[in-house]
Parts: structure tokens; C-alpha cells; sequence
């Protein structure tokens, strides 16, 4: 069908062929579904952030007056359009096939940790901790709350400016990553109930700031968990029946939330969301992403061609650090700036800057797709490259999950970055997952836990000596 679409052009069979695989991969998924978990919900992500607006157009009409384009679409040139669908089928495919080059066979249904650090140190530290850094994190995010609620949404890209001393925000950071270490020590289903409660909270709080994309991931990263919990652990079901039908029960609730959001952030009415049109609305709105991959390519002369935009998070976090800044004298450029804009290695400040300079200047922006940084900077064969990469992976991630504590935390980090590719930087998982502070935050924990240990140690040494010389006097 593909094949078919290209040859006589048809851009309705090129959209079909795209629907086709998505499907495939999803049936692929769905076969082998707790092992298979990651790729599914990649898959899914991909759909909401740069198929579902070509998809709900055509197929239901859904009325935007501010775009009358067939497919919803910011361009009306034929050959645009095809390259868009083109890049998209290619994705798709790749990223089946760099999954599958990787297998998923021979997963460890059950295993231990091993090594001198014992587990139980380290989740009871992690857990407290994460407690701790909970409360830096809510006030964090209650300011946000209150500033976008007096100021509007869009203010908080352009003029936002905290109030709260440097290592308070710092140690708020701290929390997602003590979070998922101690979700990565394995703990019984009902003792990560309550932190798992408190990260979804962390969740929802971003959400009333308007952030709709954390709450969404991190929704998305819990019931990932909980699928990669029913490999390893074989005497408890993690992800069963009920969880399904709650599931079930919560996502139209939760699309209608979200769309409620996406109203208050624009200040529109929202009694004009009507059941009917939820779930359209929804995922046209969330599609806008896919016209990063047509501006990657119409606007290939404008942007600067001396830039890498793909590494772009990379070359940011290499360069912008005080020992960067200091010992090589390298300019620091803040998001969301024009500096950024024309000089910086960020994607999502080029093109919204190029596209609207005063809007921009306003905090608004388009975001980026990796799949438009890969055509920018290497054309077809780097989205090939690219996707065959990112497809393996996926695959990787549920073998380290059971590679003990730290492979377990790695899994968990890289898999919610790479779900927001779809709509961020190719390598923004990189710089997610090894930036300064969730280094130092791994570091704490790991000191912490060893000299729980060692105390734990020097006790049970000392009530042993003292037993020792009370049998010997006796």
C-alpha cells in the first residue's frame, strides 16, 4: 500500500499504509503485552503527538476554524504533505524493525539482587528521601500553580522567574529520581503504594499548572511498572484485571481533563467541550508535533546549517555547566530566548522563533519531534538510523530492568524520556537521565544506604561481642 501511495501519489493510500503499520505494531505489542510493554506505549505516544491530528481530520471531520487543510495540516503543497507521511511510515517501520533486531526472548521471569549493597539499605533510604524531596517539590510546583493561574500559562516560559532560594529548587529536583530508585529496589505491592500515590499527586499538581504532558508520563511510567513488575515477580500479579478495567474506567475521564486544561491555558470557555467531540478534539490538538517534520524540511535554508539539532540537548549540557562556563569561557544561552533562538542548539527555540518571533517572544512555542531533527541533520537515512536506534532501544529496556538497582532506575528514567520524543529532542533521554543532579541524587542515596549498612553492621558486631562476653563470664 505504500508502495502503491507513492507511485500514483495518493496521499489517502500513504495515510492508510501509515494507519497499517501503526496497527501491525501495536498487534506486535499486544501479543507478548507486560513483555512488550515499553514499545506499546511508545507506539502509543507516537500516535497522540504525530498521527492523531491526520487521522481525526479526515476521519471525523473535526471542524477547526483556524485550519480549513484536508488533514489538518499546516501546508498545502502536495509534495510537503507526502514527504510528512513518508517520514512518518518510515518511522514507524524502522522502529519495529531496531525492536525486533533486539528480541525480547529470554527475559528473567524472577531474579535476586547480588553484590555488597544490600537492597533493604537502599530502599528505605530512597523511600525517605523521596519523602523528604516531596515536600521541596510541592511547594515547588504550588508556586508554578499560582503563577499561572494570576498570570496565564504562556507566562510561564517567558517570565517566570522563582522566588525560592537555588538549592531549595535543586533539592525538589531530587524527588523523581529517589522515587524511581526506590521502585527499583522492588518493593511489595503494597508498600510502593503510597509513594506511587504521591508521584501521581506530583502529577496531577503539574497538571493544574498546565504541564499536561508530566501528569500524562507520569501515569504512563506507574502502569509501565507495573507491567514490567509481572515479569519479575511471579508470586504477585502487578497488572491484572482490575487494573485493566480502572484503566478503562479512568482514560475517558482523564482525556476530558486534559482537554478541560488545554481550554483554562488558552482562557476560552470551557463549556464548549461537548462529549461528543472529546476524544477528537483531543488528539487533533495533541498532533500538532507532525508539522514540525514538513517545517523541518520547507524551512531547511532558513535555519542555520551549522548546527546539530539531534545532539542539540547534548552540546547544551556539555556546554552549559560552570565548569564549561568558566574554564572555557563558553556562552550560556537560557530557553526560550532569541539568544537561543539564533545561536543555540535547540530545535524547538529555532523553528518557533523563525515561525513567529513576537509569539515566541511571548513564550509561545511549536516544541520539537526528533523526527524533524533527524531530517534536518542527516535527511531519510538519519530518520532511518535514527528509528532503528531508538527501536533497539526499547527493546533494551526491559533486560535492564532486571540488571538490579541501577539497571532497574535506568530503565525507568530513559523509557519516560524516550516517550516524549514523539514531541522532544532525540537525545533529550541522554540528558534526562545523566545530568548533575540525578548523579549527585544517586550518589546520596548509594553513600546514605552504605552507612545504614555499616551501622546496621557495627550494631549487630556490638550485640554480638556483648553476648559474647556475658556467656564467657557466666
Amino acid at each position: 500500500m505504500f508502495i502503491l501511495g507513492l507511485v500514483f501519489s495518493n496521499l489517502n493510500v500513504l495515510l492508510i499504509s501509515i494507519c497499517s503499520v501503526l496497527l501491525h505494531n501495536v498487534f506486535y505489542a499486544l501479543e507478548q503485552f507486560s513483555t512488550r510493554i515499553i514499545f506499546f506505549a511508545f507506539n502509543i505516544t507516537f500516535f497522540t503527538f504525530l498521527l492523531g491530528r491526520i487521522i481525526t481530520k479526515p476521519l471525523t471531520g473535526f471542524y477547526d476554524p483556524y485550519n480549513n487543510n484536508f488533514y489538518g495540516l499546516d501546508f498545502n503543497n502536495v509534495d510537503t504533505i507526502r514527504f510528512i507521511f513518508i517520514s512518518l511510515f518510515i518511522s514507524l517501520l524502522f522502529i519495529y524493525i531496531g525492536y525486533s533486531l533486539v528480541k525480547d526472548k529470554g527475559i528473567k521471569t524472577s531474579w535476586k539482587y547480588s553484590g555488597r549493597l544490600n537492597v533493604y539499605k537502599v530502599a528505605f533510604f530512597s523511600k525517605y528521601l523521596f519523602y523528604f524531596t516531596f515536600i521541596f517539590n510541592v511547594v515547588v510546583l504550588l508556586e508554578k500553580v499560582k503563577f499561572s493561574s494570576d498570570n496565564g500559562y504562556m507566562e510561564l516560559y517567558s517570565s517566570y522567574a522563582t522566588n525560592l532560594p537555588y538549592l531549595f529548587v535543586k533539592i525538589s529536583e531530587m524527588a523523581p529520581i529517589a522515587f524511581f530508585v526506590f521502585l527499583a529496589t522492588f518493593p511489595t505491592k503494597r508498600k510502593s503504594l503510597l509513594p506511587i500515590l504521591l508521584y501521581i499527586f506530583l502529577g496531577v499538581l503539574s497538571l493544574l499548572a498546565g504541564y499536561r504532558n508530566t501528569f500524562i508520563l507520569n501515569i504512563m511510567i506507574i502502569l509501565i511498572y507495573y507491567c514490567l513488575r509481572n515479569i519479575s515477580d511471579k508470586e504477585k500479579l502487578w497488572f491484572g484485571k482490575k487494573e485493566i478495567i480502572t484503566c478503562i474506567i479512568s482514560f475517558p475521564i482523564i482525556i476530558m481533563q486534559l482537554n478541560v486544561v488545554s481550554y483554562i491555558r488558552v482562557d476560552e470557555n470551557v463549556n464548549r467541550i461537548s462529549m461528543k467531540d472529546t476524544f477528537s478534539e483531543f488528539f487533533y490538538k495533541q498532533g500538532t508535533s507532525v508539522n514540525l517534520i514538513g517545517y523541518s524540511e520547507t524551512l531547511s535554508d532558513v535555519l542555520p546549517d551549522d548546527k546539530n539539532y539531534t545532539f542539540g540537548k547534548i552540546i547544551d549540557l556539555l556546554n552549559n555547566n560552570i565548569i564549561s562556563q568558566k574554564v572555557f569561557n563558553i556562552e550560556h544561552y537560557s530557553p526560550q530566548t532569541i539568544e537561543s533562538a539564533k545561536k543555540g542548539t535547540s530545535f524547538a527555540d529555532s523553528i518557533s522563533y523563525t515561525l513567529d518571533p513576537y509569539r515566541y517572544k511571548n513564550g509561545w512555542g511549536y516544541g520539537s519531534s526528533y523526527i524533524a531533527e533527524l531530517n534536518f541533520d542527516f535527511g531519510i537515512l538519519g530518520i532511518i538510523i535514527g528509528n532503528i536506534v531508538l527501536g533497539m532501544l526499547l527493546a533494551s529496556m526491559t533486560r535492564l530492568f532486571t540488571k538490579g538497582i541501577l539497571g532497574a532506575w535506568l530503565c525507568l528514567n530513559i523509557t519516560r524520556a524516550i516517550l516524549y520524543a514523539p514531541r522532544s529532542s532525540f537525545s533529550a533521554f541522554i540528558v534526562d537521565t545523566f545530568n548533575l543532579i540525578n548523579l549527585i541524587t544517586i550518589f546520596i542515596i548509594f553513600v546514605g544506604s552504605l552507612l545504614l549498612q555499616k551501622r546496621g553492621n557495627l550494631v549487630n558486631l556490638n550485640k554480638t561481642m556483648a553476648l559474647n562476653t556475658y556467656h564467657t563470664r557466666r
